[in-house]
């Protein structure tokens, strides 16, 4: 089926493309729910960005008042000459009420003349309602909204006809239903009220022959006018190379991580108040604009001009990426509108600045911007726009107690960030120390250890935490441990250097004793040398002596 977009942000995605063509869609809504902007906004986009001519017919504001209000939505409605954007007064004078009775008929032709005219491509008509209320004889609302429809059957013009609800009551006025039950499509807009704060949500009951997105799609109505938060049922997630890394802005804290955040993916810092999850957020800011990174900070609650002068106690300077422009710090007041409204604002602001990492602290404050439901789905939408874009983000909750009681944070975006960091405090020996532990690393490999995190003019650091009979030793008490051990290496060392003197010493001796054991066998030798060599000489003269014996006798030598 053709569409008619609307050029409204987000509503053409849930309309899968835009209104049915040549269809009537009613837009039902309660006081203050958005009604006539929407009506206004669809024709204003279709002259302005479709360049299609207009016609809106109003039955409770007058002209001069519609192009009043509406003149920010785009310079079409101010400067146009009224060619191709008609604007028809449809309101009756009191004197044409007569008992109640009144005859839409001259209304109609007026019209009909102005779309033939000027080639009308798209309609609204506003407030119907508000003329139908002035009769009190139901024969006549009937006959009078039964040739409305029957004409807007007839002309075939993309029409949105509004009617008003009223904040306690579910259900149209009765002489209307009629008309939601004829029309093409009808939209259901809703304000409900959290505490002081306004919530509006778009439902499209029926689209007659035509696709859409189900459900409750929240909505914003700022001087641009409405805005849609359309979420895919499938969410697109950019290409992730998980090889791809980047620093937290902590060396320490890298090697934990094998190498540092994985590019594309969320990490989640939770943790008590005074914990440092700012300073850890600020320290991968700064190492996102070394790296010459376009980054984005948003605060909620505390000045982010604030959040900029507190990090220079730890050595983080990012003026100079603020003045570079580098590094956009933004910050809001988190209960001051609905969390819808907070997610368009971030929205806007990562157009307009392209940034490649972004910090978000704290992000559990949106439960203040309409409850725990609202700021949950908006965390999760947050982390999927991330996603979505290929961002690495950095976000910081706080939790409400120390790890070890309960890991958990108040918000479910534990579940849906990539890795979690979590901070507390170990109290020991009088000390409350900073303690940081990987929670987890989807993904990835990363360190089980904890680590005391270590705070000083020269930046952030992580020390080995030391152990002893089960518990966790950190700050003086560590510092004594590491004394100890140090103490008792030297001792062992002093030990084993004595024992290695007397070792020593008892070679020494052996040495000797060998040395003179060696002397005593050489004298051995000598001397068994010279009783052979005289045993041997001994026997040569014997010999000597026999044969000349035998000689001098003239006798056989027996040998």
């Amino acid at each position: 089926m053709l569409t008619s977009p609307s050029g409204i942000k987000g509503l053409d995605a849930v309309l899968r493309g835009g209104f049915p063509v040549g269809r009537t869609t009613i837009v039902i809504g309660s006081p203050g729910s958005g009604k006539t902007v929407l009506a206004m906004q669809y024709l204003v986009n279709g002259v302005a960005m479709f360049d299609e001519p207009s016609l809106m017919i109003s039955f409770e504001e007058s002209p001069a008042s519609l192009r009043a209000n509406f003149a920010t939505m785009s310079r079409a409605v101010k400067d146009d000459p009224g060619e191709r954007f008609q604007l028809v007064d449809g309101r009756l004078p009191e004197d044409a009420l007569d008992a109640g009775a009144f005859d839409l008929g001259g209304l109609i032709a007026v019209a009909s003349a102005i779309i033939a005219k000027h080639g009308i491509k798209r309609m609204a008509i506003d407030g119907i309602d508000a003329l139908f209320a002035l009769s009190e004889r139901p024969s006549n609302r009937r006959r009078e909204i039964l040739r409305v429809l029957n004409w807007l059957a007839d002309i075939k013009l993309t029409t949105l006809l509004t009617i008003k609800r009223s904040n306690e009551g579910t259900e149209i006025p009765g002489h209307f239903g009629l008309a939601e039950y004829a029309a093409d499509g009808v939209i259901e807009m809703q304000k409900t009220m959290f505490g002081e704060l306004a919530r509006r949500t778009l439902n499209i009951v029926k689209l007659r022959g035509a696709a859409y997105d189900g459900g409750a799609h929240s909505y914003t109505i700022s001087d641009g006018g409405i805005q849609v938060l359309h979420f895919p049922l499938r969410t697109r997630t950019a290409h992730q190379d998980l090889e791809r890394r980047c620093s937290s802005g902590v060396e320490r804290l890298d090697t934990m991580l094998l190498g540092g955040y994985r590019v594309g993916t969320t990490t989640l810092i939770s943790g008590l108040p005074g914990t440092s999850k700012t300073t850890l957020g600020a320290a991968f800011l700064q190492a996102a604009c070394r790296d010459g990174e376009r980054c984005l900070f948003i605060g909620f609650d505390e000045p982010a001009e604030q959040m900029l002068v507190d990090v220079h106690s730890v050595g983080i300077d990012l003026d100079g990426a603020v003045k570079s422009g580098l590094l956009r710090v933004e910050s809001f007041a988190a209960g001051s509108r609905i969390a819808d409204e907070h997610f368009l604002s971030i929205e806007s602001l990562i157009e307009a600045h392209d940034p490649k990492r972004v910090v978000i602290d704290p992000i559990s404050a949106l439960q203040k911007a309409g409850g725990q439901e609202i700021a949950d789905t908006t965390m999760e939408n947050l982390i999927g726009m991330f996603k979505a874009r290929g961002m690495t983000a950095v976000v910081t909750a706080a939790s409400e107690s120390q790890l070890g009681e309960m890991e958990n944070t108040p918000t479910r975006v534990s579940t849906v960030a990539d890795s979690w960091i979590h901070l507390s405090f170990a109290n020991l020996g009088g000390e409350r120390n900073r303690t940081l532990t990987i929670v987890k690393a989807r993904g990835t490999g990363h360190s089980n250890q904890m680590r005391e995190v270590l705070l000083s003019a020269k930046g952030i650091d992580l020390a080995d935490v030391f152990s002893a009979g089960g518990r966790v030793l950190v700050g003086t008490a560590r510092a004594q441990r590491k004394e100890k051990e140090a103490v008792e290496t030297a001792a062992r060392d002093e030990s084993a250097a004595r024992e290695l003197e007397r070792l020593d010493r008892e070679a020494q001796s052996f040495n000797r004793q060998l040395d003179e054991a060696q002397r005593g066998l050489d004298q051995l030798a000598d001397y068994r040398a010279q009783l052979l060599s005289r045993t041997a000489a001994s026997g040569r003269a014997h010999e000597r002596e026999t044969d000349l014996t035998y000689s001098l006798r003239h006798g056989d030598n027996p040998s």
